[in-house]
């Protein structure tokens, strides 16, 4: 693919530049543009890498271009660059919510697109990506853009028709489950334990019960059901969560969170 391109240097797209640099990408392969003077300064600084001031010059020199930019900057962004690309090159997009047909339209010439939506978790190589190409994209590059985010974690190939779903069950779910965490925690200090031992014990009990399920490909039914004897203090609580339809308030967030991203579309 050549030279990797950049535009945006927020959280994203500074964790897909970490992580390229980590995987073996040269620092004169991989180049950036970010507008705000100071995120520009200190991406350079801690990477070494070139920051591109104009994007569409940027554009020029890039085999592949990953447009990590806000949704809202999607329409100026894509006009001010679109008489630099070709259709040779392949444009990776992480911007949520603004479909294929939008940057097609936005761009106003053929052009490859893949849609990528990663969560918060590949600044740590344990992130869920979920991809979609657009038509003109052969196998090849599809392929290549896979192995580049492969890296980062856990990636998966849907239709465009699935990536507000990879969104809420991806990229949103992870501040529902903190939110249960920090439930936990405050759970925790309310029956008398101090917070950093609340904390450190319910961190472990998510860990571990993760690589339980990893290593010994339970169900989470199953393994549920192996912690619940009868008449005991588990059954006690999951009689609360139940009560109070925590199943059903966790299926209609995700739910909630997928209309929300269909909402947001351009």
């Amino acid at each position: 693919m050549g030279q990797v391109g950049i535009i945006g240097a927020g959280n994203m797209g500074e964790s897909i530049l970490k992580a390229l640099l980590k995987n073996g990408f040269k620092k004169d392969s991989v180049v950036f543009s970010e507008s705000k003077k100071e995120r520009a300064s200190y991406i350079e600084k801690t990477y070494g890498v070139k920051n591109t001031k104009k994007a569409a010059a940027l554009v020029k020199g890039s085999g592949c271009l990953i447009i990590a930019v806000k949704p809202q900057d999607a329409k100026k962004v894509l006009q001010d660059i679109a008489a630099s690309i070709s259709n040779s090159q392949v444009i990776v997009s992480i911007m949520a919510g603004v479909t294929i047909s939008n940057i097609l339209s936005l761009l106003g010439k053929p052009v490859k697109i893949v849609r990528v939506m990663p969560n918060i978790a590949i600044k740590v190589g344990e992130g869920v990506i979920g991809v979609a190409a657009g038509t003109d994209v052969t196998r090849e590059e599809m392929k290549a853009v896979v192995d580049m985010f492969s890296s980062m974690g856990l990636v998966v190939e849907v239709g465009e028709d699935l990536m507000d779903a990879v969104t809420s069950l991806g990229a949103s779910s992870p501040a529902f489950f903190l939110l249960f965490l920090e439930a936990m925690i405050d759970a925790g200090v309310k029956i008398g334990m101090p917070r950093d031992k609340a904390r450190a014990i319910c961190v472990q009990v998510i860990k571990g019960t993760l690589a339980m399920l990893e290593e010994e490909q339970v169900h989470p039914t199953v393994m549920r059901e192996m912690i619940t004897s009868p008449g005991g203090t588990t059954i006690a609580g999951l009689a609360v969560l139940e009560g109070r339809a925590f199943k059903g308030s966790v299926i209609d967030a995700i739910e909630k969170a997928c209309k929300r991203s269909r909402e947001l579309s351009l």
